[in-house]
């Protein structure tokens, strides 16, 4: 295999990279993604749908003219919504958790190290890869807690804040909530709506900015703990990205743009024909492991770009200090040449 040089790429380039190096190696990566999160998969819908009432192949819509059997088919899922209270205790308090510390970290890393195979011309071997990741198991999921933990005060806090600003504006505007909204009053409801939807604008707007800002900062400490082999990760992953929010940022808005449209048309399409059947449920659990490899691959590629700027601009800084240390030993010693 040829190895492909590593060097700075935009967000177009990269994810055009990341669609080569998914459609080459297809196979090690699907399988990765059946192995670490089919199961969970599978065991998400088996305790939060009920599946004995569920059709095998296609939503029973006889009788029912097109549209009527369209909405049929899309509200089937509130109706099939299991109402045991033991599944989604268990699926809350065991399933989240080994999909979030466990399975997650563990499809990443392995999927880090089959792309930075295919980007150097390296031989990939799945077992290899796997091995390679499940020796780094506990500093992989105890980091992950630390990086989940710290997310999670994160967004405590911002929420917190917004809550704050929210009632000082309460008591700017009048000094109760129901003032501030216009309850009782004779407002426009055109005017409260669209002071809901601003107020949902800035909220978005705000989270990508504030707290994306900080988890974007973090976010890849699991590549740095699986190769560096040193801390949680955090520290690092706040140097390694720094100067590069904004180019983070495209690439994750975009990363989520084509992933809602792709996978918002499969499931609707899918919803449409099959309604909430077995095989439907099957075809979504095989998209989202279709979808998982290529953005593993889209973070790893990100990941290896930004070490490749981190040690351009290291080596630049190197080299100013170097040159600036040979001109402060070179004036001396012109300063001393004695006058003929």
């Amino acid at each position: 295999m040829n190895q492909t040089p590593l060097a700075p790429m935009g967000v177009g380039k990269l994810l055009d990279r990341s669609f080569s190096v998914y459609r080459q190696h297809f196979a090690a990566f699907f399988l990765l993604a059946l192995i670490w999160f089919g199961p969970f998969l599978l065991l998400q819908q088996f305790l939060m749908v009920d599946i004995g009432s569920m059709p095998l192949l296609m939503q029973d819509t006889d009788g029912l003219d097109f549209w009527e059997s369209m909405g049929n088919r899309f509200m089937g899922q509130e109706e099939l919504m299991t109402d045991n209270m033991a599944l989604l205790v268990t699926y809350i308090v065991i399933v989240i958790p080994l999909m979030t510390f466990v399975a997650y970290p563990q499809m990443i890393s392995v999927a880090t190290i089959l792309t930075e195979g295919a980007i150097k011309g390296k031989q990939l071997r799945l077992k290899d890869a796997m091995k390679q990741a499940l020796g780094r198991f506990w500093p992989l999921v105890g980091s992950t807690v630390v990086y989940g933990l710290v997310a999670l005060g994160v967004m405590i806090g911002f929420v917190l804040a917004c809550m704050l600003l929210f009632f000082l504006l309460t008591v700017a505007f009048g000094g109760s909530f129901d003032t501030f909204l216009g309850l009782g009053n004779d407002v426009n409801p055109i005017f409260l709506m669209l002071l809901f939807i601003v107020g949902n604008i800035v909220f978005i707007i705000g989270t990508m900015l504030v707290p994306g800002f900080f988890l974007l900062r973090w976010s890849f400490y699991l590549p740095l703990v699986l190769f560096e082999q040193n801390g949680v990760g955090l520290a690092e992953s706040w140097r390694l990205t720094k100067g590069n929010f904004w180019r983070l940022l495209a690439i994750f808005f975009v990363l989520s743009v084509l992933y809602s449209i792709f996978s918002g048309g499969v499931q609707a399409l899918t919803t449409g024909t099959m309604g909430m059947s077995i095989v439907a449920q099957l075809i979504l659990v095989l998209l989202a492991c279709l979808l998982m490899p290529w953005m593993s691959i889209v973070y790893a590629l990100t990941y290896f770009d930004l070490v490749v700027r981190k040690e351009g601009t290291d080596l630049q800084v190197m080299l100013n200090n170097q040159m600036t240390q040979d001109q402060a030993t070179v004036v001396p010693n012109e300063q001393e040449a004695p006058h003929e």
